[in-house]
């Protein structure tokens, strides 16, 4: 497990989260992009398995088909959401 910072720049809000680096990282937005709904009280509106998550240190978009682990995401990272 490890501790991410991830901002989502549709609510303006940094969220502290600890992650399974061995997760794949569709399944990750998904969860996020759940909770994140849940916390603010709204329904995300689309196809929710089209969220991104992006790395802000390397400032790339992650590929959905690879764990955090493989896409080099450590303790402490910064990501996006969007």
């Amino acid at each position: 497990m490890i501790l991410v910072d991830i901002y989502a720049p549709s609510v303006g809000n940094v969220y502290d989260f600890q992650l399974d680096e061995g997760e794949k990282i569709s399944a990750i937005v998904e969860e996020i992009g759940e909770l994140i709904g849940q916390k603010e009280h709204s329904k995300v509106v689309g196809d929710i398995s089209e969220l991104m998550l992006c790395s802000a240190d390397s400032k790339r978009i992650l590929a959905k088909n690879l764990t955090l682990a493989e896409e080099g995401i450590q303790n402490g990272s910064s990501l996006f959401l969007v």
